[in-house]
This record gives C-alpha cells, structure tokens and sequence, in this order.
C-alpha cells in the first residue's frame, strides 16, 4: 500500500500500487500538472482533516476536483453520479517520489479524442 497526503498533511490517501498512471493534456488537468492513479473507491482509504476539502467542477460536471482547504493542494477527484459510474483517482503527486518512480505513465489525450496517445 501506498500513502498520499497534501502538503500540511490534512489530507489523506492510501492506496494500492496501481499499474500505470495517467498524464492528461485536458484543461484543469494540465494546470495542475497531475498524475492520476485510478481506482475503485472502496480502494481508496481517505482520512480527511479539519475544514475537509473545497471541491471545484468544470464544464460538463462529471468530475469533483478535491482540494485541501488548508494549504490548497490538489489531492483526488471522483466523479459524479452524472458519470454513471464510479471512480477515485489520486494525485500521485501527493505521493512520495520515490515510491511512485518506477509505475509506467500513460499520457491521454483529454484536451481532444479522449484516447490514450502513447499506444
């Protein structure tokens, strides 16, 4: 298992190793300069502080950005029930470097066609 936390610590993750992460070249995604590791949410193990987390939603609405209250720090999103599915993903740059350095990253294009581009 690994842990993610923000930078003050308010927030956080543990989560399973994944396979691969994704780099995507979407509008928020690329400001926030991300790498999201997907998953179930019952895999994900989230302890969140005082004041919790401030969540912002973009466009089409699917998606929940959360962010840490306190220091700011972009943590995790999860999707909305307009998605018709469930999903977690993790800011693997919430997460020890070394840890995360030898899990391969997929870059997707989700500023276009919404496929990955590194097949």
């Amino acid at each position: 298992m690994l842990n993610a936390s923000c930078h003050c610590g308010n927030i956080q993750l543990t989560i399973p190793k994944p396979e691969s992460l994704t780099s995507c070249n979407c509008s928020i995604c690329h400001r926030l300069a991300a790498l999201w590791g997907n998953y179930p949410p019952q895999d994900v193990l989230l302890n969140i502080g005082q004041g919790g987390t401030e969540i912002y939603s973009h466009g089409d609405e699917y998606i929940h950005f959360h962010r840490c209250r306190k220091c700011g720090c972009t943590t995790h999103y999860t999707l909305t029930e307009k998605a018709g599915r469930e999903k977690t993903a993790v800011n693997f740059r919430m997460v020890d470097p070394a840890a995360a350095q030898d899990i391969k990253v997929r870059r997707f294009d989700g500023a276009d066609t919404w496929t990955f581009i590194d097949e």
